[in-house]
């Protein structure tokens, strides 16, 4: 009866160790899961304020390039062919121009950190 009754309060200590255990493994992941919750929000954030500036970026861009177009409209109106540049070629000027000042714009960003 004696080694019953010790094998009995091993198993129950056993068991009060790994519920102890579990618990603190349980508390833990919920540290680990609010600090990446916290990451995933200062990326969000970083993001949108990329987003912001690619997309005020290619606003500028098309605006200057359609006024560039603009500009140069009269001058080939002049010459005797009249060929009228295509709309595709003046949006593909304009976000190469957005893309490159998006660049620029993200590595100033980059060096001031």
């Amino acid at each position: 009866m004696f080694g019953k009754k010790t094998h009995l309060s091993m198993l129950e200590s056993r068991k009060r160790a790994l519920l102890a255990e579990s618990e603190v493994n349980r508390i833990e992941l919920l540290k680990d899961f609010d600090a990446l919750k916290m990451e995933f929000t200062r990326v969000k954030k970083n993001l949108r304020a990329a987003g912001s500036i690619a997309s005020t970026a290619a606003l500028v861009a098309g605006a200057a390039a359609l006024l560039r177009r603009r500009q140069t409209e009269p001058e080939k109106m002049k010459t005797a062919n009249h060929t009228k540049a295509s709309w595709v070629s003046a949006a593909l000027n304009g976000a190469q121009a957005g893309a490159s000042l998006f660049f620029k714009v993200r590595s100033i960003m980059r060096q001031r950190r």
